[in-house]
């Protein structure tokens, strides 16, 4: 894929902001900065983003507390077998209160973000973590503010 030109760039700023603008708000944002595209032009644009990977997907962001969770945790994972990562990865993916999973090539090798409904929730979970063969060692720090979720804007 070639590199992103400035349009693009800039095209990718205003969806960051607002992932529901439609393709004419898009026009006149990108107007502002100086680019002048047909409403098409900036249809094109988006598809074409999306086609390459560029955009995955667009997404809501939820506020945990209005559903219902009140604790959220990080959680870092040390695994009996590191092979396995793709397995526990899938796992922890599927639950409804995992905001996030990567894998780690040093100090851990899975971490997550998990939302809990309160401390009995979690203390389940980790319960069911402590159990599983799988995991060697884990280690979960509280999350006390979150000061950013959100789409990742190009430089």
């Amino acid at each position: 894929m070639a590199e992103l030109d400035e349009i693009n760039k800039e095209l990718l700023r205003l969806l960051c902001d607002n992932s529901r603008s439609q393709y004419s708000e898009l026009r006149k944002g990108l107007a502002k900065k100086g680019h002048t595209l047909s409403r098409e032009a900036v249809e094109y644009r988006v598809k074409k983003m999306i086609e390459e990977g560029v955009i995955r997907k667009f997404a809501m962001i939820t506020d945990p507390e209005k559903l219902g969770y009140h604790m959220c945790c990080h959680i870092t994972m040390m695994l009996e077998d590191p092979r396995r990562r793709d397995e526990i990865g899938k796992m922890l993916s599927e639950l409804p209160n995992t905001a996030y999973v990567h894998a780690s090539a040093s100090t851990f090798d899975i971490a997550c973000r998990i939302f809990f409904t309160d401390n009995k929730d979690m203390i389940s979970f980790l319960d069911s973590l402590e159990e599983d063969d799988r995991i060697k060692d884990f280690d979960m720090d509280i999350i006390r503010n979150t000061y950013k979720v959100g789409p990742i804007s190009p430089p």
